[in-house]
């Protein structure tokens, strides 16, 4: 196997050597190698420097026999401190009988002296690599902590068995629920089920969780104080070293203050539609009741204009009537002047004929003042009922764009859409009626008078 020198620069060791010469060359060597390398006389010496430095010895290496503090006696005293560092014995075939303790203090490994260098290295290769795996195994267990703690503080965490029974609830969860965490160990998960939530729900989250498929959506369930709470809910099956399934784990995340302020504006949204829906339709029988209005004006005016017409006929035909009376007596009036006989009695009745024939041009007179009246009176309550009806029609398109802004804010812009545009289908249709009744009333009445009251 070859040597990566970047492992074995990660590694900072202890190296016990009586023999000067020989600590000094090997630790110089592996000082070109290592990290760091903290060296010592003997077993008195290496003890004393790794209670100083025990946080930052990864390896110690270590010749047995030794003045003062064998390396056995050495590695009894640091076992005590750190159980888990590893030790190699450099060792002659003469300490053979210092084998039996080595193993049992659990040393990594051996090497026979004169040391072969080569041979060290490979070996504290593998070890570095060892520890680099188990460091990496470590940072790996530490970032799955930090994980957990984020989904502890953040979301509910429950655990159950194959049983569907609870084994296991964080402290969100308690938080929420009010419930203390033995409190619900070993009941049912069925439990914590809101009357309102179906129990083929919870059937077929742990169905899919035990064929080993994630489960994904909403529940709602019920605290110790029977209040309700809504979570989105992710559950997985936990699995043994064989891989057998040994339960399941529920992420949840609270959202019922999400779900009811939706609510709240689901029911505003429903408010403002109904608010909207009914202004449009008063505003619709508002119009209805100007448009009913303007029909009932325009009847009117309509017999007004038949009357007048028939009043007309009458004058006519009075006017005529008495233009053949009044040349029947001028007749008359000749031949009383050839009469001298009659001519008093022809005088009085000329006399009489011609005042009745003044009263009746007065009556004429009269009339024919009383038509044009009509007629001014026609045209000023036309314009206005005009004037009054664009006045209305502005008045419902600003309503109209106050709706419209309305609507823009609201959720459910596409119905809301869809009414305004009804309402106005229904404003456009009143303006075409309004129009249509503008034209009968044209039809109706004097062409010439009307071309100037609508010019």
């Amino acid at each position: 196997m070859a040597i990566d020198k970047k492992l074995l620069k990660r590694l900072k060791a202890l190296y016990v050597e009586d023999d000067d010469n020989i600590r000094n060359e090997l630790g110089s060597l592996l000082g070109n190698f290592f990290d760091t390398v903290y060296t010592a006389s003997d077993g008195q010496e290496g003890l004393e420097l790794f209670m100083q430095h025990q946080d930052d010895i990864d390896v110690v290496l270590s010749d047995i026999n030794m003045p003062k503090m064998t390396g056995i006696e050495m590695v009894r005293e640091i076992r005590t401190i750190n159980s888990k560092v590893p030790v190699m014995f450099a060792t002659a075939y003469s300490d053979n009988e210092y084998l039996a303790d080595a193993i049992k203090l659990r040393v990594y490994d051996y090497i026979i002296k004169p040391i072969d260098i080569r041979h060290l290295l490979t070996i504290m290769n593998d070890l570095a690599n060892i520890l680099y795996q188990e460091f990496l195994i470590e940072q790996q267990h530490k970032e799955l902590e930090r994980y957990k703690d984020v989904i502890d503080q953040n979301n509910i965490v429950i655990k159950t068995d194959v049983n569907k029974n609870i084994t296991y609830v964080n402290q969100q969860f308690c938080d929420i629920t009010g419930y203390e965490h033995d409190e619900l160990l070993g009941e049912s998960f069925e439990r914590l089920k809101h009357k309102d939530t179906d129990i083929s729900l919870i059937n077929e989250m742990f169905d899919t969780v035990f064929q080993n498929e994630a489960w994904i959506g909403k529940i709602k369930s019920q605290t110790k104080f029977d209040d309700f709470y809504v979570v989105d809910c992710y559950t997985i099956a936990t699995h043994n070293d064989a891989g057998e399934i040994t339960g399941t784990i529920s992420i949840q995340k609270d959202i019922t203050s999400e779900v009811n302020q939706k609510r709240q504006m689901q029911k505003a949204l429903i408010k403002d539609k109904s608010e909207i829906f009914l202004k449009g339709k008063e505003s619709t029988a508002e119009l209805n009741a100007i448009i009913n209005e303007l029909n009932q004006r325009v009847n009117d005016l309509q017999k007004l204009l038949k009357t007048s017409d028939l009043e007309k006929d009458r004058l006519a035909y009075n006017l005529e009537k008495l233009s053949t009376e009044n040349k029947k007596l001028k007749t008359e009036l000749s031949m009383m002047i050839k009469n001298s006989d009659k001519a008093d009695e022809r005088s009085s009745t000329t006399f009489k004929m011609s005042k009745s024939n003044q009263d009746l041009k007065l009556e004429v007179k009269k009339l024919t003042e009383e038509k044009e009246e009509l007629k001014d009176e026609l045209k000023r309550s036309v314009l206005q009922v005009k004037v009054n009806l664009e006045s209305r029609i502005k008045e419902l398109e600003k309503q109209n764009k106050e709706y419209l802004i309305q609507i823009e804010s609201a959720e459910d812009v596409s119905t809301l859409n869809q009414k305004l545009e009804y309402w106005k289908e229904k404003a456009k249709e009143a303006a075409r009626r309004i129009e249509q009744l503008e034209r009968e009333v044209l039809s109706i009445g004097d062409k010439g008078m009307m071309s100037r009251l609508f010019r």
